[in-house]
């Protein structure tokens, strides 16, 4: 299954992204980000004397900014697959960001 092999090449967690959707890790930081630029979840793996724990950031921007967004992911997890699982269930709720692209000239008027 070649996708397997490809999808999770900087993705430490395999999460299974939507469409678009892009992950870039930078030493103890995973951010996936979406296609239109609007939408970022980071993942931060951090320790705490001989423990190790993750935390989790969502973003939206609006025009330069970036704006935390509160949604019950702002919490530190103690095991990588809880994390991973966190974040997956976000994305798999999320709506889809509609493509600014596809313009229907006929609702115009």
């Amino acid at each position: 299954m070649p996708d397997e092999d490809t999808r999770g090449a900087d993705d430490p967690y395999r999460i299974d992204l939507p469409d678009g959707w892009t992950a870039v890790t930078e030493g103890d930081r995973t951010t996936y980000e979406s296609p239109g630029g609007t939408r970022r979840v980071q993942i931060t793996e951090f320790s705490r004397g001989l423990s190790l724990y993750w935390w989790v950031d969502v973003y939206e921007r609006d025009g330069e900014d970036w704006t935390r967004v509160e949604v019950g992911l702002g919490e530190s997890y103690t095991r990588a697959d809880a994390v991973a699982s966190a974040v997956q269930s976000y994305l798999d709720g999320l709506a889809p960001e509609p493509d600014r692209r596809a313009t229907v000239g006929g609702e115009r008027d």
